[in-house]
């Protein structure tokens, strides 16, 4: 199995990152998929796409996790139904999922040009304050992964990614971030754990105590 990462953060986290390598008749064997997990695959048209969901599915699998357990809310959100906290993601070859005993969320994504193009509607007018940063493909693709883990971890919609979530200032490569979210009149503050590696990184979001 190619799993190219695993590690536990503290006594909360459980991480696996997947190198998807297999065909997607290789990423089905051994897998008992529902009727509804089945209609969830055949929705997914493109074949990076079927393949990351099945990589996700092996996964669940090796962390133990029954298939009956692993649901989807009405929002398309993954969820367990034992109490722990479930976030997932993937992108081109890549697939992560993280277990935790409170609220989490995990996105990982490669690093692209074309991040600059779309910085505009991610960042905060703090985080844009310095304009070398602005077209700093790692740095920007470390705030967008930090927002991505924010929104999952909190779970509701109607947040707007360039006002209402804001990372803390980050130094390059660090592996320790903090981010806000602020919605409904509140602040909502977590911690960041950021892993890097050859051409994509990887950011966890947790609540602070």
């Amino acid at each position: 199995m190619p799993i190219s990462h695993r590690e536990t953060i503290g006594n909360l986290l459980d991480l696996r990152v997947w190198e998807i390598t297999e065909t997607e008749a290789e990423l089905r064997k051994g897998l008992d998929l529902s009727s509804a997990a089945l209609e969830r695959l055949s929705h997914r048209k493109s074949k990076v796409h079927r393949k990351g969901y099945l990589a996700i599915r092996q996964l669940l699998k090796i962390l133990e996790i029954e298939p009956q357990t692993h649901q989807y809310d009405p929002q398309g959100a993954p969820f367990l139904t034992d109490g722990r906290y479930l976030s997932i993601s993937h992108t081109k070859n890549i697939a992560a999922v993280v277990l935790s005993s409170k609220p989490v969320g995990i996105d990982l994504e490669h690093y692209q040009e074309k991040i600059k193009n779309i910085a505009p509607r991610f960042l905060h007018k703090e985080e844009a304050k310095d304009s070398i940063q602005q077209t700093d493909i790692q740095y920007l693709t470390q705030i967008w992964t930090a927002k991505e883990a924010l929104y999952k971890a909190y779970k509701k919609a109607g947040v707007h990614f360039n006002t209402q979530l804001l990372i803390a200032p980050l130094d390059s490569l660090a592996n320790k971030g903090s981010g806000s979210i602020f919605h409904d009149e509140k602040k909502w503050e977590y911690e960041l754990d950021f892993r890097y590696y050859n051409n994509y990184c990887l950011t966890i979001a947790t609540p602070k105590n």
